[in-house]
């Protein structure tokens, strides 16, 4: 299943979905063991990694407080077709299986997947096992989550 194209995807801002008193605009944000910059609104996050500040690269969704729908209109601009509070059972029939599954309680569950053909995303589903759907990370994976090996220290030779 494929959904934005990624210039789509890189172009969308929060501003475009959300202007409330609780909008700002952040830098040094640290995210999945990078550096960001972007917007956010409570756990709701747009964010550019600092190397490419232009680019959207991952949007996080919470959709336990509801701001006007905003959760709901950014699906339906990445033409995710999820439901509103969409179950376990729905996520996969929608998704496929997922990559992995995480147990964080007795009633909630993280999901894994990896969608796409020509446009591939990570998506990390937070889900409850009554209200469904709680939280969504959707990450572009070109480069972001290719990371580049850390340098490994050497001890100085003495001469």
């Amino acid at each position: 299943m494929d959904i934005i194209a990624y210039q789509d995807f890189h172009a969308i801002r929060l501003s475009d979905f959300y202007d409330g008193p609780d909008y700002q605009e952040v830098e040094d944000y640290d995210f999945m063991g990078e550096i960001w910059v972007g917007e956010l609104c409570g756990f709701n996050t747009f964010l550019r990694p600092v190397s490419i500040p232009d680019e959207t690269r991952a949007i996080s969704l919470d959709f336990t407080k509801d701001h006007d729908g905003m959760a709901m209109r950014v699906l339906e601009a990445l033409q995710l077709p999820l439901p509103a509070n969409c179950s376990q059972a729905q996520m996969t029939s929608i998704l496929g299986d997922p990559k992995k599954v995480v147990k964080l309680a007795k009633d909630t569950v993280t999901m894994d997947f990896i969608i796409g053909d020509r446009f591939r995303y990570s998506l990390s589903c937070t889900i409850h096992q009554q209200n469904g759907l709680m939280y969504l990370d959707v990450v572009n994976e070109t480069g972001v989550l290719q990371k580049t090996p850390k340098k490994k220290k050497t001890k100085e030779e003495k001469i």
